[in-house]
């Protein structure tokens, strides 16, 4: 007979926490187990659900728990910090996973598979090598202003520019000057070549996956995009509709509401951030291309455009792309920007 609830773990890099609460929800036993030790431990235990933290290894040890039977609820960590009561200790965290998994109204986030984990990490070495090209970028543009050499504050233009400035002679730039410059240059290359491969490899990783196809036919959602929302979400249909999705991703209002009183304001900026970056991202070309377009979704825009600030509309569009993704997942088929009935709906 299962006398066990939920067996919370709090995870670690050498020694896990793992928590028991019985059918009352009472602790029946919390203590300290070490790594090569956790897998037996909790299959000795009688009870199928285990509620994790979303952080470092969950998604190695939901794989591992799932292949063994085990419902796994990884449960967002702002979501787990109000449960813990006293001090800050592993003890404490336990109970506190433990209590918010069976709260009514948690939010878990799905165990990811190993392909999904390998995009993901490749995604987030790409927005690393973009950061530390845009970094370089502007120690170039710095280091040539000071001998009187300006150039556009554009990637394209730096590659362009920087090997006609080392073979002129009658510019500023010392010997060393030209040294230094040239090292810099063939960083800029090779962070090139680096990001290249990632998004090639990347894309081979999802060239037989047909939400991947169906995504990138949506307006303002291309191949990077795509792979976010793929890395993002496992199935569309653990959202009821596209509203859930767009408010799990941060794109909805903030409500403040107290008696009759009821305000609405920015967007809560919660969920995954690089998701919701991307679309609102995709949403800002589709803004900026409007003008050449006669669609449906391109007139709204037009509209919307004329009583409320741009960035406001952007914003606006990555929440209906998100809404428009969500079905496009939901009901497998490719988007038709002619079928959408009313846009005005979800302005």
């Amino acid at each position: 007979m299962n006398n066990h609830n939920v067996i919370s773990i709090d995870l670690a890099k050498n020694v896990f926490q793992v928590c028991l609460l019985n059918k009352h929800n009472k602790i029946t036993t919390n203590r300290k187990v070490s790594r090569p030790k956790l897998l037996k431990s909790v299959l000795d235990l009688d009870t199928k659900h285990i509620g994790m933290e979303a952080c470092h290894s969950s998604n190695y040890w939901g794989r591992v728990f799932q292949q063994q039977g085990f419902q796994v609820d990884l449960i967002p960590p702002h979501q787990v910090k109000p449960f813990v009561v006293g001090n800050k200790n592993d003890h404490n965290d336990a109970i506190a996973i433990a209590e918010a998994s069976l709260r009514p109204k948690a939010t878990f986030v799905a165990v990811k598979s190993l392909e999904q984990q390998d995009i993901q990490r490749l995604d987030r070495i790409r927005d690393r090598l973009i950061k530390a090209r845009t970094s370089l970028a502007n120690q170039l543009r710095g280091l040539l202003a000071e001998y009187e050499i300006i150039v556009k504050k554009t990637i394209a233009e730096l590659r362009l520019r920087i090997p006609l400035i080392l073979e002129d002679a009658d510019n500023q730039l010392t010997v060393t000057a030209r040294l230094f410059i040239n090292e810099l240059y063939q960083e800029l290359l090779s962070i090139d070549k680096r990001k290249k491969f990632n998004e090639t490899t990347s894309m081979a990783l999802l060239q037989d996956n047909d939400d991947y196809r169906r995504l990138q036919t949506i307006q303002g959602i291309g191949p990077v995009v795509a792979r976010a929302i793929i890395c993002a979400i496992n199935d569309a249909m653990q959202f009821k509709n596209g509203r859930q999705m767009a408010a799990w991703i941060g794109l909805t209002p903030k409500q403040h509401t107290s008696g009759e009183v009821s305000r609405m304001s920015g967007i809560s900026k919660r969920g995954n951030q690089v998701l919701r970056r991307q679309l609102i991202h995709g949403a800002r070309a589709v803004v900026n291309w409007r003008e050449s377009k006669d669609d449906v979704l391109s007139l709204w825009l037009q509209k919307l455009l004329k009583t409320k600030h741009k960035c406001r509309v952007v914003v606006a569009l990555a929440n209906k792309l998100a809404r428009i993704a969500w079905a496009v997942l939901a009901k497998g088929k490719a988007y038709n920007v002619n079928a959408l009935a009313s846009p005005s709906a979800a302005a």
